[in-house]
């Protein structure tokens, strides 16, 4: 199968480093609580015995078995055809080399053969794993515990989860391939306070949890042509810490900056095409399954909301799918793509469903959170010059709507610049800026519950070095919020230490920056050490 490369390998390399791309710039810089704190409607969960089974199944399919009785009857006939051609020289050669005969049955060769292309072939099929498993902690140094003890304490140790995520990828034939991953924890912290403090929609996703996550299909028909089916994640851009043209998939953002990098975005259920002439890529996706980000679950840390709010989602059906198209141009010096989608926004919005006048209070909104079929146009451009590597993307959503505002539609103008520089030995820095800009900004979205500003700043840095022959790495991130930082920001810091070349440990710290942003006023007391030990295989 082709696959575009230029530039673009580049970018992946730095990428890696990143683990805060929760979201698109809104979700990745709330302006409002309610913009973060919303219970995520409970989704299906597959236990881990669905990947198992389906693992097993796929294997059954794809044993020799098969394929060695087939050789079997097909020797058979050969021996049957050629057995009228025996006679008496036949005969005679026989009891000639009878002294010879060491007892080995004449088909030993063969059966000796096909046990040996049975072992390869399952070598073959064990060989597809991989995965990892150990275990996360986090502890909140920062937070006092409560003096209700019927509240839910967040202060002290709140994360020590062991995990375990298998993936197996095999081949098809010559021309197609399959991958099936999926992830389950146990978060033992929970069990080691009051658990009954804390709320069932806490419980429910972050005490336990099972999902398939990739499940896809992938090949190519005829030589310009590659089509992927199943949950997969489709990337668009070349931005690190937010996300412009990056619609397609929605995200986990629980637990604010703290997401593996691996996990951030979510798989879900697309067929993608792709088709190569000359230096460009032509992408069509269809997205079949509607989900959208996972916010942190009511009652968590990271959701200061004292009320659950419901959330209204759109049936996953033809008439809802959703659609990209990109087109991808790698050429000598420079990458540029072109990208339209529509879609339903991952971030909800509010829609008053009604309003109460209660004596004394006043009027009190009845509110659902609703998503948005909005429209994107956008490009992205980036290009190599010596050790730098410059990127830009731009886009414009149209389709925007807010609880205040009820007689129309909004369109943003989203932009970021940024500049990745490699100069130095096993060095990476990394500079972005971005901007969201509400085109016809009313001054009556600026009130509760849409709380919108007309225009959103934000920018980070990142830096990564390695040490003691690429061993040791640090990791360092921060991003500030507003023109000078006055709406809050993050800090982000860890080490690593690959102790052998499949176990590693990590340290780390998380600082949160308060502001004007009511949410991260919220996450003022959410600073916390963390630490995480892995084995990969």
């Amino acid at each position: 199968m082709k696959r575009v490369e230029g530039t673009e390998e580049l970018k992946n390399k730095v990428f890696k480093f990143q683990s805060l791309k929760n979201s698109r710039l809104q979700r990745v810089f709330p302006n409002s609580v309610s913009g973060n704190n919303i219970l995520a409607t409970a989704r299906p969960n597959p236990v881990l015995t669905t990947l198992i089974f389906v693992i097993v199944l796929l294997i059954g399919f794809g044993s020799p078995g098969g394929i060695l009785a087939q050789n079997a009857s097909e020797d058979s006939e050969v021996e049957e055809a050629l057995s009228g051609f025996d006679d008496e020289e036949s005969a005679d050669e026989d009891d000639a080399l009878s002294g010879f005969d060491d007892g080995t049955n004449e088909d030993g060769s063969d059966e000796e053969t096909g046990a040996v292309e049975e072992e390869e072939s399952w070598k073959q099929v064990f060989s597809g794993f991989s995965g990892s498993t150990g275990f996360s902690a986090s502890y909140s140094y920062a937070k006092d515990a409560p003096a209700d003890g019927t509240k839910a304490d967040w202060s002290g140790l709140t994360k020590l989860r062991p995990y375990f995520s298998l993936t197996w990828d095999a081949k098809l034939g010559k021309n197609w391939k399959t991958r099936i991953s999926g992830k389950a924890f146990y978060d033992l912290a929970y069990g080691m306070k009051d658990s009954e403090t804390f709320s069932e929609e806490v419980l429910s996703e972050l005490e336990k949890d099972a999902e398939l996550r990739e499940f896809y299909l992938e090949g190519s028909p005829f030589g310009s042509l590659d089509i992927k089916l199943g949950k997969q994640i489709v990337a668009w851009g070349v931005a690190n810490s937010s996300r412009v043209v990056d619609v397609l998939n929605p995200t986990d953002s629980r637990e604010f900056g703290m997401t593996d990098l691996e996990d951030i975005r979510l798989p879900i259920t697309m067929t993608k095409l792709d088709y190569y002439l000359g230096d460009f890529k032509l992408e069509a996706v269809a997205v079949h399954q509607i989900e959208f980000n996972k916010s942190p679950p009511f009652g968590s840390d990271y959701n200061p909301s004292t009320q659950i709010i419901t959330e209204v989602i759109p049936e996953s059906s033809s008439e809802n799918t959703e659609y990209g198209l990109a087109l991808i141009g790698t050429f000598s010096g420079w990458d540029a793509s072109l990208h339209w989608a529509q879609y339903f926004d991952d971030s909800s919005h509010f829609k008053i469903t009604k309003i109460t006048i209660i004596p004394g209070v006043g009027a009190v909104p009845t509110l659902e959170q609703r998503h948005s079929r909005l429209t994107m146009g956008g490009a992205t451009l980036s290009i190599p010059s010596g050790n730098f590597l410059w990127k830009a993307e731009a886009a414009k959503l149209q389709g925007m709507e807010f609880a205040l505002v009820t007689d129309k539609t909004f369109s943003r103008t989203d932009a970021l610049v940024g500049t990745e520089y490699s100069g130095w030995s096993d060095t990476s820095l990394t500079l972005e800026f971005g901007v969201q800009h509400i085109n016809d900004f009313e001054i009556t979205l600026e009130a509760s519950p849409d709380s919108q500003l007309e225009d959103r700043i934000a920018a980070s840095v990142s830096f990564m070095q390695d040490y003691i022959n690429q061993t040791l790495h640090l990791s360092m991130f921060g991003m500030m919020i507003g023109k000078s930082g006055q709406d809050g920001g993050l800090n982000r810091m860890s080490l690593e230490y690959d102790v052998m070349d499949a176990f590693s440990v990590t340290g780390g710290v998380m600082l949160y920056q308060t502001g004007d942003n009511a949410y991260f006023r919220s996450l003022n007391e959410n600073d916390r050490l963390f630490f995480e030990a892995r084995y990969s295989f």
